[in-house]
């Protein structure tokens, strides 16, 4: 009888789950833990190829405990509704929109910024006060870390000289770029651009001493009106640059180093599921697992005789601190 009453309660308490979890947009699972909130800065493309991996991950085919996700866009409405509500025991803010709008949220759940700019993220915290709480606010940068970029072009090409660009919302990158290429036992040469008018001599005055040009996340020298003169200024150098993404290694870019949607979703789903009882987050840390592309072309145009992709990525692999 006691076990018939056990049963029953069961499956009232899974009736209930179906009920409020369903109401609540949230993939409902039975012996789930606490459910997490993936908010997107906008709907598709790689934000929503990382909430779909994260699903996947944290879903119960992942062989640990399974955790519910709801999934949701950021819009005006949305915006003020994420400061009331439960959103499970942590928010995953995709993109530097979503991050934004939770550092200006009291700070009630801890929010996870995925898919951003380490210098957007550093430059949020200070002017929102949340430098203090990575317990609270904490991230997995979309950019790799220094000694991983740098290690790479150390493997593709025979020179040692480093050239970057660096405008207002990198700028305070520089002394960390320049300690990560001594430690590689590497020079480094840094201009800053101002504005799109510095771009073009601040690239002629790098390029000369320069045996590679190392592209940092920054929108006011990387962005689609400012590439292809980069590429093309760069090539006519024969000074190849190195991106960090796919993208760039398709317009042009010798290789990239980086981090598909689905790692970073394996890497938060790993952070998740470790997660301690009281639910403090871990420090911002650099992608785990990341991949290589190398664009053939501009190595044959170059007359650069370098490793392949898979060869490079052991190599990478092998640097301490780097992931499987």
């Amino acid at each position: 009888m006691a076990r018939g009453g056990a049963i029953l309660g069961n499956m009232r308490l899974g009736f209930l789950c179906i009920l409020v979890m369903v109401g609540l947009g949230f993939h409902c699972i039975a012996g789930a833990q606490e459910p997490v909130t993936v908010l997107l800065s906008e709907d598709g493309g790689a934000y929503a190829e990382f909430a779909t991996y994260l699903s996947d991950a944290l879903g119960p085919g992942s062989g640990t405990k399974a955790v519910g996700v709801r999934v949701t866009t950021l819009t005006p409405s949305k915006n003020d509704e994420l400061a009331r509500g439960n959103h499970g025991q942590v928010v995953v803010a995709v993109g530097t929109a979503a991050m934004t709008a939770m550092a200006r949220k009291p700070p009630n759940v801890p929010v996870l910024n995925v898919l951003v700019p380490r210098a957007n993220f550093r430059s949020l915290v200070r002017s929102n006060g949340r430098t203090q709480d990575s317990r609270l606010f904490s991230a997995v940068y979309f950019d790799q870390p220094w000694a991983r970029q740098l290690s790479l072009i150390r493997n593709a090409v025979p020179g040692r000289r480093v050239g970057i660009l660096l405008g207002k919302d990198s700028a305070d990158l520089s002394a960390n770029l320049l300690a990560a290429a001594r430690e590689a036992l590497m020079v480094a040469s840094i201009e800053m651009v101002a504005d799109e008018a510095d771009l073009v001599p601040a690239l002629k005055r790098l390029l000369p001493n320069s045996d590679a040009l190392l592209a940092v996340p920054d929108a006011t020298i990387y962005n689609r009106s400012n590439i292809t003169t980069i590429l093309l200024t760069s090539y006519r150098a024969k000074v190849p640059l190195f991106g960090f993404s796919p993208s760039y290694v398709k317009a042009g870019a010798l290789a990239a180093v980086f981090s598909h949607p689905w790692q970073i979703a394996q890497q938060v789903a790993e952070i998740i599921q470790n997660l301690p009882t009281s639910g403090g987050l871990p420090p911002p840390q650099s992608p785990r697992y990341f991949s290589v592309n190398v664009n053939d072309q501009v190595r044959t145009s170059l007359e650069l005789s370098m490793d392949d992709e898979v060869q490079l990525l052991q190599k990478l692999k092998q640097l301490p601190g780097s992931g499987p």
